[in-house]
């Protein structure tokens, strides 16, 4: 149909699956601009794929959907102002919780496990990508969730759909460092422009050397992975320190909340 896009269409443009419409739909926040009484097919108008990036915002940031309502303003509009301010609480609370757990007892053990001969554990790691910002302070919780913040609302002004887990990312060339914090994004229908913009790449698939943590150890990764103090004039390495999702924290069986992963690239 002219001038309208199809359920499957929205679903293919924005990565949203149909169940979901569709349940958007029921519970009254994103109603299809028609639906074909003799099909019963459900047609959108393409400026309500705007309401589809709040809604996606909403879900990303941990706003109840039933919530999603008293973001529209007294015309009826989208107030993504209200909507940001609200889901930039919550975000700095949950990276709060989750960065600033400090456990004295974990340190000791940290310092048991580094026996001579100790062997450091691997394991094949996909490729990935993230959207980078430059990271060149001292890793604190303020100014880290400060830069994570800005590269979540920076994605969702261009259209990219950024994700958890999240990270400091450490790009070696021998003893000279370059710092980053990152987030995953789907880089699908982003435009070239944006992706520079937002210091778009992609992490290597590789066996990374692995140690899980439950806080901030990325400035004494050497002492996990003494390789690190050995580097070479040209030795390009990627030191990765990113958040464990639930389900990583249960196969660990651990109250670890941050695994370092490091990889050496060839030459």
């Amino acid at each position: 149909m002219k001038g309208y896009l199809s359920i499957g269409k929205v679903s293919k443009l924005k990565n949203v699956s149909i169940k979901s419409l569709r349940y958007y739909d029921e519970i009254g926040i994103l109603k299809p601009a028609y639906i074909n009484e003799a099909t019963n097919y459900r047609y959108y108008k393409e400026e309500q794929l705007f309401l589809l990036d709040a809604i996606t915002l909403c879900i990303e940031f941990g706003i109840p959907l039933k919530s999603f309502p008293k973001y529209y303003d007294a015309n009826g509009k989208i107030n993504l102002q209200n909507l940001l301010f609200d889901g930039k609480a919550l975000a700095e609370e949950k990276i709060k919780s989750m960065r600033c757990s400090i456990d004295t007892l974990q340190q000791t053990i940290r310092m048991l496990e580094q026996t001579p001969g100790s062997i450091v554990p691997s394991r094949n790691i996909e490729k990935r990508q993230i959207l980078t910002i430059p990271f060149d302070e001292v890793t604190t919780c303020d100014r880290y969730n400060h830069k994570l913040l800005a590269l979540f609302v920076e994605a969702q002004r261009n259209g990219i759909i950024a994700s958890y887990p999240s990270g400091l990312l450490y790009e070696g060339t021998g003893k000279k460092v370059q710092k980053y914090v990152f987030v995953h994004a789907d880089f699908s229908g982003a435009s070239p422009e944006a992706l520079e913009k937002l210091g778009a790449r992609t992490l290597p698939e590789g066996s990374y050397y692995v140690k899980k943590e439950n806080k901030h150890q990325i400035e004494q990764a050497d002492s996990f992975f003494p390789s690190l103090l050995n580097v070479e004039k040209k030795d390009h390495y990627l030191l990765v320190e990113t958040d464990l999702l639930k389900e990583d924290m249960k196969k660990a069986d651990s109250d670890a909340s941050l695994e370092l992963q490091l990889l050496f690239l060839k030459k």
